[in-house]
């Protein structure tokens, strides 16, 4: 899955009933890096409508950063600081290429724009405190038998 979008007014699809959700996918076997374009972010293809009378079965296979949520922000192991905007998007805050990601472990800065619990902060150090990033896309792409990268 890359992308959740809510819809409100529903999408004008041409098709009834009108979707409030679109939930964007990428075709097994395939890498989120394997459109240079950017297409799939849109859901060219792979847009799937809960809510619109086909069923569907999902099975999570994992969820990279489980204790991170979009916008948080985190310093690493070598002292940068970076903001989390989804399993793959990383961005750092001293304009330095980004390169292989965030050196583990982390420490959460901030959530949601505020201050971070020390609850929020505990299970953010306990799920970075062994392994990388790179560990972690390794593994997503073998549960999902996603093409490796250049």
């Amino acid at each position: 899955m890359t992308a959740v979008d809510h819809h409100d007014p529903p999408l004008e699809t041409g098709w009834l009933p009108r979707p409030h959700r679109t939930v964007s996918v990428l075709r097994r076997g395939l890498s989120y890096r394997d459109y240079p374009d950017g297409s799939h972010l849109d859901g060219t293809g792979y847009a799937l409508h809960p809510g619109n009378g086909i069923p569907y079965a999902f099975e999570l296979l994992m969820r990279p950063y489980a204790a991170l949520s979009p916008g948080d922000e985190v310093a690493d192991a070598a002292g940068r600081a970076w903001q989390f905007k989804g399993p793959w998007d990383w961005t750092a805050f001293d304009g330095a290429p980004s390169g292989a990601g965030p050196e583990w472990p982390l420490a959460l800065l901030t959530h949601a724009g505020m201050l971070c619990s020390e609850g929020d902060a505990e299970a953010v150090a306990a799920s970075t405190a062994i392994g990388s990033h790179q560990e972690t896309v390794r593994r997503w792409m073998s549960l999902t038998d996603a093409s490796p990268t250049p």
